[in-house]
C-alpha cells in the first residue's frame, strides 16, 4: 500500500492509472479485487495534490497539507472519493485544464443528452483526454452506466472555452483546502 504517489515516480504513477497498483490478487485461488484506501497523489511539477479518501462523502477534509507552506498557495489541492475521479483529475490537471470549467462542461453534456432523451443515460461522465487531430482539439470524455464505460464522447475545446468565457465570475471564488470539486461545487457558487 502506498499512501503518497509522487508523479515522478513514473512506474508508481503508471501503475495507479492503469489500475495494476490497488488491484490484488491471492497467489491461492486466482480471486482478484480492488483495495481502497486514503492516498494522496502529488505532482510537484504541475502543481496540484489530490487527496483519496474513500468511502466518505466530505466536502472538505481535515487533512493537514501535506506540502511546505510556501508551496500551498500555488497548489490546486482536491478532495476525491472514487479511484475514477482520482484519475479525473489527474488527466485534467495533467492536461492543464481547470477542472472546475471541465465539471460545467459535463453538466452541459449530461443536460444535453438528458433534453434528448439518449437511451443510455450515463450514471457519470469523466474527462479523459485532450486530443489535438486533423479536424482541430477536442476533449474526449467517457460515460460510465452501472459499472460499464461506454462509447467515448468528443466534445470540440471550443466549448471549453465558451463555457470559461461566459462563466468567468465563477473563476474568482477561491477553493480552500483539500475540497471536493465537482457538479455540487458548480451549482453551489
Amino acid at each position: 500500500m502506498f499512501p503518497t504517489i509522487n508523479a515522478a515516480n513514473h512506474d508508481l504513477r503508471e501503475k495507479f492509472l492503469d489500475g495494476s497498483l490497488t488491484t490484488l490478487t491471492c497467489s491461492q485461488c486466482g480471486f482478484s479485487g480492488v483495495v481502497e484506501y486514503p492516498l494522496v497523489f502529488h505532482d510537484i511539477e504541475e502543481k496540484f495534490s489530490i487527496y483519496f479518501e474513500p468511502d466518505t462523502d466530505t466536502r472538505v477534509s481535515g487533512l493537514s497539507h501535506m506540502l511546505p507552506a510556501h508551496l500551498e498557495g500555488e497548489f490546486r489541492l482536491r478532495l476525491v472519493h472514487t479511484q475514477d475521479d482520482l484519475r479525473e483529475k489527474i488527466y485534467i490537471f495533467r492536461d492543464k485544464l481547470d477542472d472546475r470549467i471541465v465539471e460545467l462542461v459535463k453538466d452541459a453534456i449530461l443536460k444535453e443528452m438528458e433534453m434528448k432523451k439518449e437511451e443510455k443515460l450515463p450514471d457519470a461522465l469523466y474527462y479523459a483526454e485532450d486530443r489535438f487531430a486533423c479536424e482541430g482539439r477536442s476533449l474526449i470524455f467517457v460515460p460510465k452506466k452501472d459499472n460499464a464505460y461506454l462509447d467515448p464522447i468528443k466534445i470540440p475545446f471550443t466549448t471549453y472555452e465558451n463555457i470559461k468565457k461566459m462563466m468567468s465570475g465563477i473563476w474568482e471564488r477561491e477553493v480552500k483546502g483539500y475540497s471536493v470539486v465537482d457538479k455540487q461545487w458548480i451549482r453551489d457558487v
